[in-house]
């Protein structure tokens, strides 16, 4: 009867953490249910038995605190005076912990005397389980012993070597921390600001002989501050990490994006399908997050006695209060001195006191401004003003963004903090620190750094208003701009740089940076180089705040090449036909004078790379390059092979060069191939010469976006494309296989909106396609097919792939060599690019620029 009788009484319980709205009073109910349940089991085992002297079943860890979640573990200690025979013991621990696997619980459990217990204090999480110790059923006087013998002469040395680690530990990943601490998948338990820091303290404050020896419960001694908002703070995690146990149907602590608009739900945050649910929860958690933050701040300052309070007036005189408190950060960063904690928390208090005067009033605006020219610490002091609340009183167009949070596996952070990140990284080049000095190099020459500092604070603001976040934002600017008096220029430059901080992103990932009608179009938006040198110094900070590792290599590599080109026009102010003449007269002068040729070969060369389709090889290819596919070239067919691979290692990616005889299929070869090798194409371009040669060149790097590119992996490639030549390959099955294992993300509906969209008015010769769907492995290769099934050109293949969706352009033409201009045509290819890419019917934006 009583083999699964606790299940059932937990699962009857579940669903009231929707009503309690306590995760305290939750988890303290499921705890109580295991202790009725232990102490019945144990009562039937130990009937007739003479041990009810010699043992004692303790509980331990989140269990000896009762905060038992749904599925988490059951830690027990059987703890024995050494008079119990080893068989009697195991009988008893048998039966018990089987009684709670048979309800499918898990059981952690360790069997010791008073004695041995002094031999498990060298392993801290031992030593935190046994603080938390508290008498189930059995000898209560073996128990008492217990606290006494072993509790109470844990050595003071080793108590205060924890104690010390810990403060160490908090200061260091919390306070000292140089990232961002608030994640759009925070991990309730583990994570900075989860359950596990809180606990850190309460198990420092559990050894202080002067608090009260509760039985049980996290808060049932006055830790040092106002603990208020910690204890709400505690409350709201432990019913959040609750409500994921049972949605998950097993121990899970992350709050993953996929399971977030559930747990909002569950929470009584409202439907599931509204988005207006799932930012009203994750702000609420974010926002218990930042509380948990602020105690742990004044909590390490209180016990260590660091930066002592140094606020000598009281920041309560509404005449002087405006300027107390800016003037309180422009000293610190003037200085460069760590506020105290404990002075923070004052100003914190007082910013409940700032009103709308304080924002237009001038001698603040003047002392802010001052901050962002001085060009020290900028972005530290600023994360500073946002976490006492002061910032986003001064910005409220920033203000407006905090705890905001971004549904997206591509951004790992909140608005706010995904920009204060950006700051700090401002901070490092200002400090002429940064890792990449081409990045430092152009910072250096950058002028109006305020003006940068106010673009980057509001560049994201939009993105709390649906619609076109840039526009949005770009009104902010103009905003911000007449409330801090600025003149046309440098309200000119606010605007833009918020307006288009997302082009050289958008261009670099999606179009051919190569094109000389791309770098004159875009280098016609600028007034000058400084106005550039701002743009790509942003971006590039901006991309790399975004999320661990989403600046990789080959961003990098490509957006300076944007940058530099772009930067190059500005200075020449060069035509097209200047700029082709100027590439046929370095190519002829690199051939003669660094391969040493004649000056017919060199023509000779020079004519095979002007005849090449389309014209953008030349731009794309160095005269090194074309030196070598010309011999490549020659040699291939030579050869009479069916065709010749080429690989060179670049800084971010591998390029690969084949030469073939014309065949489309050669792409859909390719693209399959690399996909079932697991590794990322990233871009493709396919020329032709004059004898309708093809040269496809390819960037790949491996899964994590490197070009770390194994040689067999080289081999590979070169081998299975050859079998598919010969028809040895199915590419078809291959295609949609990978030899990696690879699980991809599952997207919460209507998080990423589908789109296919075609550009005709950037090209008179081709049309752009941008397709944004749910990435799966083979894509690539689908919409390459689809597109060569309608018997259509591919001459350049962008892949710009984040962890949820790609986001892939496509450079197309007719057969004739012109753009598409049909509009029945492009439906037709919108239509079944959808269905290939497995979007639901009907779903999908369909754009059409002409």
């Amino acid at each position: 009867m009583m083999k699964s009788e606790l299940k059932a009484k937990l699962q009857r319980t579940f669903p009231k953490a929707k009503t309690v709205s306590s995760g305290r009073l939750f988890t303290r109910q499921l705890s109580n249910l295991v202790d009725d349940s232990i102490r019945s089991v144990f009562s039937e085992v130990s009937s007739g038995k003479t041990i009810g002297d010699h043992l004692c079943l303790i509980a331990v860890g989140g269990y000896g605190r009762r905060e038992l979640a749904p599925y988490s573990d059951i830690d027990l200690l059987y703890l024995h005076d050494g008079k119990l025979s080893d068989k009697v013991l195991s009988e008893i621990i048998s039966k018990v912990n089987t009684f709670l696997y048979n309800n499918d619980k898990e059981v952690g459990h360790s069997c010791r005397t008073i004695k041995e217990s002094f031999l498990y204090l060298n392993q801290i999480e031992t030593y935190h389980a046994v603080l938390d110790a508290r008498f189930l059923v059995g000898s209560e006087v073996l128990f008492l012993k217990f606290k006494t013998e072993f509790l109470g002469k844990i050595p003071e040395k080793k108590i205060k070597e924890y104690n010390e680690w810990k403060l160490s530990y908090l200061r260091e990943r919390i306070i000292n921390s140089y990232n961002p601490i608030l994640l759009s998948e925070p991990n309730i338990k583990n994570d900075p600001l989860g359950l596990r820091d809180i606990q850190q303290m309460y198990w420092i404050e559990k050894t202080n002989p002067l608090a009260d020896s509760a039985d049980g419960g996290i808060f049932d001694f006055y830790l040092i501050g106002d603990s208020l908002t910690l204890l709400s703070a505690y409350d709201f995690l432990l019913l959040t990490r609750s409500a994921l146990h049972i949605i998950s149907g097993r121990k899970n602590d992350r709050l993953d994006l996929g399971l977030q608009a559930e747990v909002a739900e569950f929470l009584g945050y409202g439907p599931r399908n509204e988005i207006k649910s799932l930012e009203t929860f994750m702000s609420q958690f974010y926002k218990a997050q930042k509380d948990v933050y602020f105690y742990i701040g004044t909590y390490l300052d209180e016990k260590t006695n660091l930066n002592k309070k140094r606020i000598h007036k009281e920041l309560s005189n509404p005449d002087t209060l405006y300027d107390d408190i800016i003037q309180f950060f422009a000293q610190s960063q003037k200085n460069e001195e760590e506020p105290s904690r404990i002075d923070l928390n004052e100003i914190r208090f007082a910013s409940h006191f700032l009103d709308d005067d304080f924002k237009n009033q001038k001698s603040v605006l003047d002392s802010f401004l001052g901050m962002l020219k001085h060009k020290k610490r900028i972005g530290h002091t600023l994360t500073l003003m946002h976490e006492c609340n002061v910032l986003g009183k001064l910005i409220p167009e920033f203000g407006a963004c905090t705890n905001f949070p971004l549904f997206s596996y591509h951004h790992q952070y909140t608005v706010d903090e995904h920009t204060l990140l950006i700051l700090r990284e401002l901070d490092v080049l200002i400090a002429d620190l940064w890792e990449d000095p081409q990045v430092q190099e152009v910072f250096n020459a950058c002028e109006k750094i305020e003006i940068l500092v106010l673009a980057i604070l509001i560049h994201d603001a939009g993105k709390v208003k649906e619609g076109d976040h840039c526009q949005y934002g770009a009104e902010l600017a103009l905003i911000i701009a007449e409330r801090f008096r600025f003149s046309e220029e440098d309200t000119e430059l606010l605007r833009f740089l918020v307006a288009e901080h997302i082009i050289m992103s958008e261009l670099s990932s999606k179009r051919d940076i190569y094109d000389p009608n791309l770098i004159s179009s875009f280098g016609k938006q600028f007034s000058n180089e400084n106005t550039l040198r701002l743009l790509y110094v942003m971006t590039i900070i901006d991309t790399k705040s975004v999320g661990q590792a989403v600046l990789t290599n080959w961003k990098k590599e490509i957006l300076h090449f944007l940058f530099t080109s772009t930067l190059s026009y500005l200075q020449n102010k060069s035509n097209l036909s200047d700029t082709q003449e100027r590439i046929e007269t370095t190519l002829e002068t690199y051939l003669v004078e660094k391969e040493g040729l004649t000056a017919e070969q060199a023509e000779q060369i020079v004519s095979f790379g002007m005849k090449i389709r389309p014209t953008s090889y030349l731009n794309y290819n160095t005269p090194r390059r074309v030196y070598q596919h010309f011999i490549q070239l020659h040699e291939w067919i030579k050869s009479g092979a069916p065709f010749q691979l080429l690989s060179e290692n670049e800084p971010a990616f591998v390029t690969l060069s084949i030469f073939a005889h014309a065949d489309k299929r050669m792409l859909l070869y390719l693209s399959g191939i690399i996909s079932s090798l697991g590794l990322n194409l990233v871009g493709l371009r396919l020329f032709r010469t004059e004898e309708d040669h093809l040269i496809l060149q390819a960037q790949i790097t491996d899964q994590y976006g490197s070009g770390e590119i194994a040689e067999h992996q080289i081999n590979e490639i070169e081998s299975t494309l050859g079998q598919c030549i010969e028809g040895k390959v199915n590419i078809e099955d291959l295609a949609s296989t990978t030899n990696i294992w690879k699980t991809l993300p599952q997207i919460p509906e209507g998080m990423v909106e589908e789109l296919v969209k075609f550009a005709n008015d950037l090209s008179d010769t081709y049309s752009v396609l941008e397709v944004r769907v749910p990435d799966s492995i083979g894509l690539v290769y689908r919409i390459l097919k689809t597109l060569i099934d309608f018997e259509l050109e591919v001459i350049f293949v962008r892949i710009s792939t984040s962890a949820d969706f790609a986001y892939d352009s496509f450079h197309i033409q007719t057969k004739n060599g012109k753009k598409i201009e049909d509009t029945g045509l492009l439906l037709a290819i919108k239509e079944k690019i959808l269905s290939v890419a497995r979007v639901k019917e009907n779903q999908g934006i369909m754009e059409i620029s002409f």
